[in-house]
């Protein structure tokens, strides 16, 4: 058997009381948090995730999965160097790579003081598989676990699927027993005691109508001191605007300009690397007018993409969109990629050749539809750039749960959206094109290709690394030659924050769980030297 071994600190765990509330709320009837100078809450700007339960936090954005991590553990996390144990402290591998055996911590509670162990975490696969969780573990690659004594648990899958250890065991939170045994319906259970979990955190309070969030630390964790008080979280409208007036402690913004102005002001920018989000065009391939991949073609070379980037992110250094949707600076970046430079005599010739005829300088019957979630500035750019062409593109933006309905229901011809995932591992290109994307912008429409259905499915059974990015590089070229979707450009978050108050953020290896480009890892909290 393959082993895999990594030291864990032993370290004395005492329960953490949470008492049950009303619905939809959340209050801890914990001891009261030390009012010394060294400890302090940290206040960061984002939106409303929802009821952070594991079954019914929004799937809208990242922000819902981060809240939940810090309340949940999973078997395994990540640092800036990558993979490290976490609620396993090591881990073994049949020959056949088919059956997972964990060793799990002696040493991690529940915050209502029950122990962790290996009953739960095989209780949790289980659970998951039936009832789903929101973000993004496969979990039809689960076939059965096993508890073979308190600390040791066997996971068999049903096929092989080589990024298990971060794409599922990474990503999956492990929940109390003894709490979920009964619950028939999850995603309807909203008592206090869903948000038991064993991370450095339990939710002090939610205010479902602010969508702001107060998380206390766990003194008792079993990774080792929560550096700060606690965390909140608070859904201010702009957040540059909110920390300049010292509202909030850090905030996240794609403006590069935005990100210039601040750090004038004395803030201190990470900017995320890799990039891992990225704003594209989705073409719906079941409409008529867009099963031509030559039209799809012919878009792209329309649009001046660079130019497109640096009028909405303010950057002169801008990175326009990889044909083959992985970035370029991405360990899985196919350098050879075919890519569509801003040619509009090509564009025009393309639109000729699909039998599109010019009248008065404009194409007849070549009359394109695109939605936007709210106002587009990229919708409006582009709008402009293909009217130059001859194409006549009209924009209808809607609202936030309209356009993820659309996008649902594939009920668009064209739809523009940005999102993260692009800096993980590369089975999101499995994931996304076959309609199985968690993320509500990442849409579920499927790419009805069969040789790239047949790469997607052989990359995730590769172990040897070369032979891996030889067939990750050939679902590039095929994405790259039949865009399915266009990326417009990729984009880095830049959090800004002030020092002052809180300096230990950093960028996680190729992103947080399965490629979230952000900094608040729960890890930032966690001095696991202790």
């Amino acid at each position: 058997m393959k082993k895999f071994i990594s030291f864990i600190s032993l370290l004395v765990c005492a329960s953490v009381l949470v008492a049950c509330s009303g619905k939809k709320s959340a209050d801890s009837n914990q001891s009261s948090i030390p009012a010394t100078g060294a400890e302090k809450i940290v206040k960061i700007g984002w939106q409303d995730s929802g009821f952070l339960s594991p079954f019914t936090f929004t799937k809208a954005g990242p922000g819902g999965y981060l809240r939940n991590s810090f309340i949940f553990d999973a078997l395994t996390w990540k640092d800036e160097t990558g993979v490290i144990p976490w609620l396993a402290s090591d881990w073994e591998i049949s020959e056949d790579e088919l059956i997972y055996t964990f060793t799990i911590v002696d040493n991690a509670n529940f915050s209502n003081g029950e122990a962790l162990t290996a009953s739960d975490v095989a209780f949790s696969y289980d659970y998951f598989k039936k009832y789903g969780y929101q973000w993004s573990a496969d979990m039809s690659k689960i076939e059965k676990t096993e508890v073979i004594d308190k600390t040791h648990v066997k996971i068999t899958l049903t096929e092989k699927f080589v990024p298990f250890i971060s794409e599922i065991a990474g990503i999956l939170p492990i929940i109390p027993e003894s709490i979920w045994k009964d619950v028939t319906d999850p995603k309807h259970y909203l008592k206090a005691d869903a948000l038991i979990g064993s991370g450095p955190f339990v939710l002090k309070k939610y205010d479902e109508a602010a969508g702001n969030y107060q998380f206390e630390k766990n003194s008792n964790y079993f990774k080792g001191n929560v550096t700060v008080a606690g965390v909140q979280y608070l859904a201010v409208q702009d957040r540059m605007l909110s920390l300049t007036n010292k509202e909030i402690d850090g905030g996240m913004t794609f403006s590069h300009a935005q990100k210039v102005e601040m750090e004038k002001q004395g803030f201190t920018a990470l900017a995320s690397e890799p990039t891992g989000s990225a704003v594209r065009i989705v073409f719906n391939l079941n409409k008529k007018q867009f099963a031509s991949k030559e039209l799809r073609q012919g878009i792209a070379y329309a649009l001046d993409r660079a130019e497109i980037s640096k009028k909405v992110l303010g950057s002169d250094q801008p990175m326009v969109g990889s044909a083959g949707v992985i970035p370029p600076d991405s360990d899985w970046y196919n350098e050879n990629v075919k890519q569509y430079a801003y040619d509009t005599k090509k564009a025009e010739e393309i639109f000729t050749s699909l039998g599109y005829e010019k009248v008065d300088g404009h194409y007849q019957e070549l009359n394109l539809k695109l939605i936007s979630s709210g106002e587009s500035k990229e919708a409006l750019i582009m709008k402009d750039m293909l009217a130059k062409v001859g194409v006549t593109l009209e924009v209808q933006a809607l609202d936030a749960a309209a356009f993820n309905q659309a996008l649902a229901d594939n009920d668009y011809d064209m739809a523009i959206t940005g999102h993260i995932g692009y800096s993980g591992d590369p089975d999101f290109l499995r994931l996304w094109f076959s309609g199985q994307a968690y993320n509500t912008f990442a849409g579920t429409a499927v790419f009805e290709n069969k040789v790239y259905q047949e790469l997607a499915t052989l990359q995730m059974s590769q172990s040897d690394e070369k032979a891996r990015h030889e067939t990750v590089n050939k679902m590039q070229d095929i994405l790259a030659e039949e865009l399915p979707t266009l990326l417009l450009y990729h984009r880095p978050f830049y959090f800004m924050y002030d020092a002052t108050v809180f300096d230990g953020w950093f960028n996680t290896a190729n992103g947080i769980s399965d490629g979230i480009p952000l900094t608040d890892n729960k890890l930032a909290f966690v001095d696991v030297t202790k």
